[in-house]
């Protein structure tokens, strides 16, 4: 999306703010927010409204900038990066503008090596949106309007699409660490991601499936899902929405490759929780991943054993739920050693 000559990647849609003059980024369309299941328990509305690793983007020869932030409901944080290359952390205060002034670092000018290209050209600013916040943006300042939206050859070439829970979200990878386990992948392969996942939430409801596979400019599809369902939803009802959520996928992007992970592993010891009980769940929805896999007998559909991906408890945090920073960053090189085969051809 294209937005004062700023590309606004993983945003659904830029809405108004009634309060303040600006525009709300949505990672999820209010549509799709509107029909997501909920009770007082349940957090989807809430996690599909955060702004996390929706991205601006653009390009300006203007050496020093500002950038007008705000948060609608509580603080938030953002990373800047000039390219690949981490430029600084910011605070954004809720009911407030903020203003972020940023000049060029130089030293990634002074040679040919210093500053080379990675995923992205060095000259596009990317301003990444973290720590469950919802943002809104307010305009940049730049000289006689010098800006523009990046190039193609500036950016990735490649792109894939992430849905998950709060593990897949990064919750715990740091608060303005930009470093969840598809992140971390993506840098490795080189490759850009659309993150959609819902801390608290992800139960595959239809307005999700359909609003996922609409996203056109995706190479391939990753889908962590099962975990926060275990206690809400029946083996039958979860292979359904599972089965959906596959159908979909391939009827709309009948050639691109798509990926599942079966339900975390270390779900299976979270404390207080009856773990006869939930493990049978968790049997029960693994068995119905890998059955339906391996009757639709497609050689682009694959399914991940999450033991691959997260191999023992040390990567997990004290709460023995969601990986650490670290254990975000060897999930995202193990993933990497899984997909390579298939998604780097």
């Amino acid at each position: 999306m294209i937005y004062q000559n700023i590309e606004f990647f993983n945003v659904e849609k830029l809405c108004d703010y009634s309060l303040m003059s600006g525009k709300i980024l949505r990672r999820y369309f209010k549509e799709t927010i509107e029909k997501l299941d909920t009770d007082e328990l349940r957090m989807g509305p809430f996690a599909a409204s955060y702004s996390n690793e929706c991205e601006m983007r653009f390009v300006t020869p203007r050496k020093i900038f500002k950038i007008y932030l705000s948060a609608m409901e509580r603080d938030g944080k953002i990373n800047i990066y000039q390219g690949d290359y981490y430029y600084g952390t910011y605070d954004i205060s809720h009911g407030k503008i903020n203003c972020i002034e940023v000049g060029v670092n130089e030293r990634l000018y002074q040679s040919a090596e210093m500053g080379k290209q990675t995923r992205y050209n060095k000259s596009v600013w990317r301003v990444v949106f973290l720590k469950r916040f919802t943002a809104i943006f307010h305009g940049i300042d730049v000289a006689n309007n010098q800006i523009r939206p990046p190039k193609k050859e500036e950016l990735p070439s490649k792109t894939f699409l992430m849905y998950g829970s709060s593990i897949s979200f990064g919750a715990t990878s740091g608060g303005s660490s930009y470093l969840s386990f598809p992140q971390v992948a993506a840098r490795t392969l080189g490759y850009q991601v659309m993150n959609k996942s819902m801390p608290g939430s992800c139960f595959c409801e239809k307005a999700v499936t359909d609003m996922i596979v609409a996203c056109n400019n995706v190479d391939f599809f990753l889908y962590e899902i099962g975990g926060n369902m275990r206690n809400r939803y029946s083996v039958e009802e979860f292979s359904e929405r599972f089965k959906y959520l596959m159908d979909e996928t391939r009827k709309h992007h009948p050639k691109k490759i798509i990926i599942a992970i079966d339900v975390f592993w270390t779900i299976r010891h979270i404390p207080f929780e009856d773990e006869k009980k939930v493990n049978k769940v968790i049997d029960g929805y693994n068995l119905a991943m890998k059955e339906y896999i391996e009757k639709r007998d497609d050689e682009f559909m694959i399914l991940l054993d999450s033991k691959s991906i997260l191999p023992d408890f040390s990567l997990l945090c004290a709460d023995m739920l969601h990986p650490s920073a670290y254990g975000h960053m060897v999930m995202g090189e193990n993933l990497v050693k899984e997909i390579s085969k298939y998604v780097l051809k």
